[in-house]
C-alpha cells in the first residue's frame, strides 16, 4: 500500500468515526450527574485523539515515501485504540440505567 492509499483510507476511517462521534451527541444523557460527567469526559477525549490522528495523517503526509511505514503502524495503533474506546462507550451507553 502506498502512503496516499493509506492516508485516504485511514480519512474514510475517520468519516466513519465522525459518524459514531455524531450518534453518541445525539443519544438521550444518562439520567444521573456522575454518569453524564463520565460521558461528557469521554466525548472530549475522543475528540481530542481524533484531532491528534488528524494531525499526525498531516504530517504523514509530509514524510518522504521511503520512511513512513514506520509511521503507520503508529497512526493505525492510535485508530484502534480510539475506536476501541467509541466501541466501549457505545455498548456503555445502550446499557440500561
Amino acid at each position: 500500500m502506498s502512503k496516499q492509499e493509506f492516508i485516504h483510507q485511514m480519512e474514510a476511517r475517520l468519516k466513519a468515526f465522525d459518524v459514531q462521534m455524531e450518534k453518541l451527541v445525539a443519544r438521550p444523557r444518562p439520567a444521573g450527574e456522575r454518569a453524564r460527567q463520565e460521558l461528557e469526559k469521554t466525548y472530549y477525549l475522543l475528540k481530542a485523539r481524533r484531532a491528534e490522528l488528524r494531525e499526525q495523517l498531516r504530517q504523514l503526509a509530509s514524510l518522504p515515501e521511503d520512511g513512513w511505514d514506520k509511521f503507520q503502524a503508529s497512526v493505525e495503533r492510535m485508530y484502534a485504540d480510539m475506536s476501541h474506546s467509541m466501541d466501549e462507550v457505545l455498548k456503555g451507553d445502550a446499557a440500561p440505567a
